[in-house]
């Protein structure tokens, strides 16, 4: 499966841009079927970095890195349905963690179901439950050592 590969909003070219969009509309609009507005002004905002990994099929795994007070916020963080199973996610998550340093405090809200493998990469919950586009999260947060 192809590199890790990371940006800033205007370091990236159209393709990559429609490519990142596309995908996350792939799988939190239609295959969640969740009508939200997933593209923002966080994608281009200056300090936001994302991280992806290409295919054959264009890009297949995705994620943001955003900035949050002091330390990072990940979000929007999905794979193809085809390509799941193969260790995408865990591959970005760990290539975000490490571009920011051990030492930096991250924050993400996870889709209920998913916050075990957050916790794989040292995430707790640190709020109660909750509902956003019908969909549960929960906040979780892995502090700075």
């Amino acid at each position: 499966m192809g590199e890790i590969r990371h940006g800033r909003f205007t370091d990236l070219d159209a393709a990559t841009v429609f490519g990142l969009a596309r995908l996350r509309q792939e799988v939190f609009v239609v295959e969640q079927e969740c009508a939200y507005p997933d593209l923002d002004d966080r994608d281009t905002d200056p300090e936001t970095v994302h991280f992806w990994i290409g295919g054959e099929n264009g890009i297949v795994a995705c994620l943001r890195l955003l900035r949050d007070g002091a330390g990072w916020k990940i979000g929007r963080v999905c794979c193809a349905k085809a390509e799941r199973g193969r260790g995408l996610s865990a591959r970005l998550m760990a290539a975000a963690i490490g571009r920011a340093g051990p030492e930096t405090t991250f924050a993400l809200d996870a889709q209920t179901y998913a916050a075990g493998f957050y916790r794989r990469f040292g995430f707790v919950e640190d709020g109660p439950e909750f509902i956003e586009d019908g969909i549960a999260h929960v906040p979780m947060i892995r502090k700075g050592r």
